[in-house]
């Protein structure tokens, strides 16, 4: 059985959500293949693509929410690619499942099986295209606004947001410090980051860790700076420090997300301003599971908050059990992928 899995790195969610698509497949000794999309779009200019957006986009809610747009148009004719259906001729594979929202529409149709895998806690039309044999989403409510897309319940499967093993299988234990780790994605992408650790000086009885991901300059700068905290750049361990923190404090990404469930670290979201991460903000704020620190709040005041709360705190964990139990649940009935379709 061989799964071609395709993404984009608009945003490090998507291709972390196809990593873990591919470790649990190969799990099963399925052979997989991941694909990005722009680098077979364009071999030659997907650096200039990504450059861009991680630069000037990605940084910018209002220029990064007018573009998106586009993708929310279901009217919007999308072409199948030559170089897509040319990946798909030499690949040949038995499924496709794709991470990114333009993905299955730049595929269009195929001779097998097209599984489309929503990395948000929202979904809008770009994710949806009337060949796709089924969708893979993280919540019942991402199920229902599907639905009312004109989706069949039929080809909707709940399975929660794919994270890999090692998170799946941690095994958090009782708090008994405060600790907060503060995220900035695979980017580190944290421009509030220097003033809040600057208000945090008052405060040393708080343990703070920050990732600053691939930002080499961020990172040396905190480090340099702040030599009280822990400052760590790209790591795969961030099992492991999300298992120990009180509190994760972060942009509030899917992925990202459903990895502090798993861990049973409640979220709290700084400053949303793209539509999805509104969307994942507003179900931080419904399922009980952390809180969110709204444009013009003050951030070290929500943090400080978070940690003296130890009741709501508690609460928040009791909700990300109960999650996680049902997702485990669902999971089982639902796999990652419906073999039946194959």
């Amino acid at each position: 059985m061989k799964i071609w899995i395709v993404t984009a790195r608009f945003g490090q969610g998507h291709c972390s959500a196809a990593k873990s698509l591919e470790e649990k497949y190969k799990a099963r000794d399925y052979e997989v293949v991941v694909s990005d999309v722009i680098e077979l779009l364009y071999p030659f200019g997907a650096s200039m693509v990504y450059g861009a957006f991680n630069h000037i986009i990605c940084r910018n809610a209002a220029i990064y929410n007018f573009l998106n747009e586009f993708g929310r148009n279901p009217d919007k004719e999308v072409l199948p690619a030559k170089q897509l259906k040319d990946a798909f001729d030499e690949i040949q594979p038995d499924a496709v499942i794709t991470t990114w929202s333009a993905c299955a529409r730049m595929l269009g149709p195929l001779p097998v099986p097209t599984f489309v895998c929503v990395t948000d806690l929202g979904v809008h039309a770009g994710w949806v295209a009337p060949h796709v044999q089924g969708y893979l989403v993280a919540t019942q409510s991402v199920a229902d606004q599907l639905v009312e897309m004109k989706v069949p319940e039929g080809k909707i499967h709940i399975s929660g947001i794919p994270v890999k093993k090692v998170f799946e299988t941690l095994a958090p234990e009782p708090k008994t410090t405060k600790e907060v780790l503060i995220m900035g994605g695979g980017l580190g992408i944290l421009p509030w980051v220097d003033g809040l650790l600057n208000e945090f000086k008052e405060h040393p009885e708080i343990k703070i860790t920050v990732i600053a991901g691939r930002n080499r300059k961020l990172y040396r700068k905190l480090y340099q700076k702040y030599p009280s905290a822990t400052i760590i750049g790209f790591t795969s361990k961030v099992a492991e420090y999300l298992e120990q923190a009180d509190l994760l404090v972060s942009k509030p990404g899917g992925v990202t997300l459903f990895e502090s469930i798993y861990a049973e670290t409640p979220c709290l979201a700084v400053f949303p301003s793209y539509k999805h991460e509104i969307e994942n903000a507003k179900f931080i704020q419904t399922q009980e599971i952390g809180d969110v620190v709204w444009q013009g709040e003050s951030l070290c005041d929500g943090i400080l908050k978070a940690l003296e709360n130890e009741e709501k705190r508690c609460l928040w964990q009791k909700n990300m059990q109960e999650m996680k139990m049902q997702l485990q649940t669902q999971q089982r009935k639902e796999p990652y992928l419906v073999e039946d379709s194959i």
